[in-house]
């Protein structure tokens, strides 16, 4: 997850799938913040919860995400820190100075500067990008795109939450 200031001055942010590269929320804003970063991450944190809730999240140092002041003993009050905790998700800090950690995002910000404005929305673009184009990561024989990639990939948890619900049933408990 990151943000990224495009060539119209726009601030973007986005939360990518590591392993499929599906974008899972995406928004378009006139400045960074906080609230904009968590609405994101809670967007995507509910609406894939069901098949896997997110465990991790990768990000920079950015005030968005992580508060500068803190104690001794590493601790501090920041709303976006708060809301991993609150939700059980492992916040993973970049390293300095080193774009790499979060490098599949930053790719995704070139493509998104290459071609975002082709479509007429933010969502056109998201749809084509993981629906439509074939990405070069993934299974390029077979011109897998995020998308099949993401669902692919979640069959297994799928599966298991499938087979949960019959045992629960089975015992009488709620589904």
């Amino acid at each position: 997850m990151d943000w990224h200031q495009n060539k119209h001055g726009k601030w973007i942010c986005a939360v990518l799938d590591d392993s499929s590269r599906e974008i899972l929320s995406c928004g378009e804003y006139e400045s960074r913040s906080s609230k904009a970063s968590i609405e994101l991450l809670d967007e995507a944190f509910e609406k894939y919860k069901h098949i896997k809730p997110i465990r991790e999240v990768i990000t920079d140092r950015g005030a968005e995400f992580y508060a500068t002041k803190r104690d001794k003993q590493d601790h501090a009050d920041h709303c976006f820190e708060n809301y991993c905790e609150e939700k059980g998700i492992k916040q993973l800090l970049c390293k300095y100075n080193h774009p790499q950690t979060n490098g599949k995002i930053e790719k995704w910000f070139d493509t998104y500067e290459r071609h975002r404005y082709e479509f007429d929305s933010l969502e056109d673009f998201i749809e084509w990008y993981n629906e439509i184009n074939p990405h070069m990561s993934l299974d390029w024989k077979n011109l897998e795109t995020p998308e099949k990639a993401f669902w692919k990939r979640s069959r297994s948890y799928i599966l298991g939450n499938f087979f949960k619900m019959i045992e629960n049933k089975e015992r009488g408990e709620k589904i």
